[in-house]
């Protein structure tokens, strides 16, 4: 495995470094910051341009392209910025689920519609209380003549504000299931249904530009086309979506790293301590040896993981995703972290940019799945299969 990428991903990669430095204004991200607000302009000028679902098929407005081109995309977003990278990473979030599970016509009513930056996606799987064990989800989805009913509260959802134009809920559809998890179901639920009411989680720590939310679904009906999959498939479905997702947030994660090193890494050449450039004392060497190190490890994981994904047709290898966004993920922290003890008190001030990289690095940390999450699904993997 090498980190070496072909033609094609060099176009791709150019292509979005050229759009980063054309909209990434500094004054324009700064005012976004401020108001905590969705990049709305960015990201409709990113959908323009195919920067959004390109793994998408043609028919569906996509390139009909694979996961790592997708994280080559999520990664030099965040590496220009963090916080409006991490949201554009995240517009689809969930249509993965009509993608690999959904019917034609699911399919061509909403992945065009993300595609082209209509509406953002959201999912919706955990509840209050429950964090990572979505198996005893407690939000119900019955049978009710021509459709189904939903009941229930769904919280951390991303995309859940006013772009979104639909949401993949995962609800219990069988109650005496022998299992917990064999009971769930993923259901298309459009946002402007009736029944539907979205409340803002509040102030966060990091990635305050991305609409998180909790939803409420106050006898929501749907009509009986919007089950996603099989009946009672649920868990397996987003159980594969989050093997792919993981792979999206190592991604960001890394570049979130790149980012951030290259910003101090910029600071110490040119700053000077004691009559001496910065990077010239030895500590300071080792630390950015040791910071892209972390980062290039993290690359090589990342993609192979990607790569993998994309060889066996959408069937991810569980543990290399959860290894990719453990590693990823844990460098980005330390990297971020290291980023603002190099520039000192200045690395604590947000016109350097890198104390705000470090909060979106934790919080991207913590997307689908934290740190235990990951090395569950590691072990879980490494006990199924056997140490090889």
């Amino acid at each position: 495995m090498t980190v070496e990428l072909d033609k094609s991903h060099l176009q791709i990669q150019k292509a979005v470094r050229d759009f980063v430095k054309g909209e990434f204004k500094k004054e324009v991200i700064e005012e976004l910051v401020e108001g905590n607000a969705f990049p709305e302009a960015i990201w409709k000028k990113a959908a323009e341009l195919g920067f959004i679902g390109i793994h998408f098929p043609e028919a569906y407005a996509g390139a009909g392209l694979g996961v790592l081109e997708n994280a080559l995309i999520a990664e030099e977003l965040c590496r220009g910025d963090s916080s409006v990278g991490c949201c554009l990473g995240r517009a689809g979030y969930g249509a993965e689920l009509l993608l690999r599970f959904g019917t034609e016509p699911q399919k061509a009513a909403w992945l065009p519609k993300v595609a082209d930056g209509s509406v953002l996606c959201a999912a919706a799987f955990t509840e209050p209380g429950l964090g990572n064990d979505i198996a005893r989800s407690r939000t119900t989805a019955v049978k009710a003549g021509d459709g189904w009913v939903i009941n229930g509260t769904k919280s951390f959802v991303v995309n859940a504000g006013p772009q979104a134009g639909c949401c993949i809920v995962l609800a219990r559809t069988d109650a005496e299931a022998a299992e917990p998890s064999r009971g769930l179901s993923t259901f298309l639920v459009e946002s402007d249904r009736a029944g539907v009411r979205v409340a803002d989680v509040g102030k966060k720590l990091g990635c305050r530009l991305m609409p998180i939310g909790e939803v409420c679904f106050d006898q929501v009906r749907v009509p009986l086309d919007h089950l996603v999959g099989g009946e009672n498939r649920g868990y397996d479905q987003v159980a594969s979506f989050l093997n792919e997702s993981r792979i999206l947030a190592a991604a960001q994660a890394l570049g979130m790293a790149q980012g951030a090193f290259e910003r101090s890494f910029a600071y110490v050449k040119q700053r000077e301590q004691f009559g001496t450039k910065i990077i010239d004392f030895q500590v300071t060497r080792h630390k950015v040896a040791e910071m892209a190190t972390k980062i290039e490890a993290a690359r090589l994981l990342t993609y192979q993981a990607a790569r993998s994904f994309d060889a066996k047709k959408g069937k991810s290898d569980a543990r290399l995703s959860a290894m990719a966004k453990l590693y990823a993920g844990r460098t980005a922290v330390e990297v971020c972290d290291e980023a603002i003890q190099l520039l000192g008190g200045y690395g604590y001030i947000q016109d350097y940019e890198v104390e705000r990289f470090f909060r979106d690095a934790k919080m991207i940390e913590l997307f689908d799945g934290s740190r235990g999450t990951q090395k569950n699904a590691i072990a879980d993997d490494l006990v199924k299969r056997g140490m090889r």
